[in-house]
């Protein structure tokens, strides 16, 4: 019985992550749709465009998520106390993903210049924004309708 149970678990965890897959590839694709047509990208740019983007995305994401975790080992309310040399090694982890959150971001710029105007570059961080914003909205509106 025991062997059933933890296959079931196993199963289970394996669906939830394929599920959770899913939804992150219809992200991606409604902000690709979304991207696109606010950058107004032609053909050609937008061919060039999405690797550079997609590579800064992927890097962000997992910049974000280290400091995310780190955020969490700072955390006071954690339940292993962390000592003063701890803290200090953490803040300065801190300091570096920081640090290399900016310049994943400046590459990214440097990137994209030749590749699509600077009109379009400088716009991108606002529709990322505005992407980010449009998404939170449809998950709170959501949670209103299952109410």
């Amino acid at each position: 019985m025991k062997r059933y149970t933890i296959y079931l678990m196993l199963l289970f965890s394996v669906l939830s992550f394929a599920q959770n897959n899913r939804k992150i590839e219809k992200i991606k694709a409604i902000q690709v749709a979304f991207i696109s047509n606010k950058l107004n990208l032609t053909p050609e740019e937008a061919q060039k465009f999405w690797p550079i983007f997609n590579q800064f995305s992927d890097k962000q994401f997992d910049l974000k998520f280290k400091r995310k975790m780190l955020l969490l080992k700072m955390n006071p309310q954690n339940a292993t106390p962390v000592s003063d040399s701890e803290m200090s090694k953490l803040l300065a982890d801190s300091e570096n993903l920081e640090a290399e959150i900016q310049n994943n971001r400046s590459r990214l710029i440097k990137d994209l210049q030749g590749v699509i105007s600077p009109q379009k570059i400088f716009m991108l961080k606002q529709l990322e924004e505005e992407f980010k914003k449009t998404l939170l909205k449809q998950f709170k509106n959501r949670g209103k309708s299952r109410d």
